[in-house]
Order: structure tokens, then C-alpha cells, then sequence
């Protein structure tokens, strides 16, 4: 277990470059719709940036603090919106440090040929009902999301940047 556990860390940080290209699908059960977003993430010392430059979108999150823009301008969240999402960014950075204790303090990992689960543990259970890790040719392609207001959101790593 560990060492399959040290494999699949090994392959997420070496697929997820500092920078790139993202397509993000959002399907919301309460209005049984989904939402394709194209953007890039840049993950850095101490966060992450993402850009969705078609809808002029973008978050950064920086030292557990959220900003939001929209064509520039600063949008405010609901605190209940920005924890949500502080929350998922966490997950992301998490992923993307591959730090092998603090992933099973927060997941129960289970691993089978075509894809790694995670099921949350602690707080973060009340948000996210499990994660599934999609690999390609031993490269992470997609992570999906199954939240617990059973809204999904799936992003598929197109290709790096840098």
C-alpha cells in the first residue's frame, strides 16, 4: 500500500507542472445543469492562481486569503462560498505537494488499476463526498469531485505550460 501510495505521489507531482492549461466541468444537481470552463492554474509558493480567460475570471489564493476578480474588479464571496472554495484549493495544493502523511491524515486512499479514491476525513467530509485520480500513460489527466450537495466538478489537465 505504501509504496503504491508513494508511486501515485510521485506521479501527481510530476503532473502537475507549476502552470497549466485546465478544462473544468461543473455540473450542479439543483439546476441539473453543467458548466464547461477552459482555464490555466498556476501553483505557487504559497497558493494557487487560476485564470479563466474566455469568462475574464480569475482567483488567487494566497496565505488562506481568496481573492476573486471578475474583468479586474474585486468580487466579494459569501464567507460560506469562500470557505468552500479555500477548502478545494487546499485539496488541490495538497495534491499537487504530494505530501504522503498529511494525504493520509486527510484521505482514506484506495487505489485499483484505472484510479485512485480518496475519501475525505475530518471537516473536509462534509464538503466532498470522495475524489477520484485519473491516470494516462502514468500522468494524472483528471481529478473528479463529488461534493455532498451531489454537485461533481471534473478537471481534465490538458496540457502543461511550464
Amino acid at each position: 500500500m505504501i509504496r503504491t501510495l508513494l508511486v501515485f505521489l510521485l506521479l501527481v507531482r510530476c503532473a502537475f507542472a507549476d502552470t497549466y492549461h485546465f478544462t473544468e466541468i461543473r455540473y450542479s444537481d439543483a439546476t441539473e445543469l453543467s458548466t464547461q470552463l477552459e482555464g490555466e492554474i498556476d501553483f505557487h509558493e504559497h497558493g494557487l492562481d487560476i485564470k479563466y480567460p474566455k469568462s475574464a475570471r480569475e482567483l488567487k489564493y494566497k496565505n488562506n486569503t481568496l481573492v476573486y476578480l471578475e474583468e479586474n474588479k474585486e468580487i466579494a464571496l459569501e464567507e460560506v462560498q469562500a470557505s468552500q472554495i479555500m477548502q478545494y484549493f487546499d485539496v488541490l495544493i495538497l495534491l499537487h505537494n504530494g505530501d504522503e502523511s498529511e494525504l493520509q491524515e486527510i484521505f482514506e486512499i484506495h487505489n485499483s488499476a484505472e484510479k485512485t479514491l480518496l475519501k475525505p476525513k475530518g471537516t473536509l467530509k462534509y464538503y466532498i463526498d470522495t475524489i477520484e485520480l485519473f491516470q494516462e500513460q502514468k500522468r494524472l489527466k483528471r481529478v473528479k469531485l463529488f461534493l455532498k450537495n451531489n454537485d461533481e466538478i471534473s478537471i481534465d489537465i490538458d496540457d502543461e505550460i511550464r
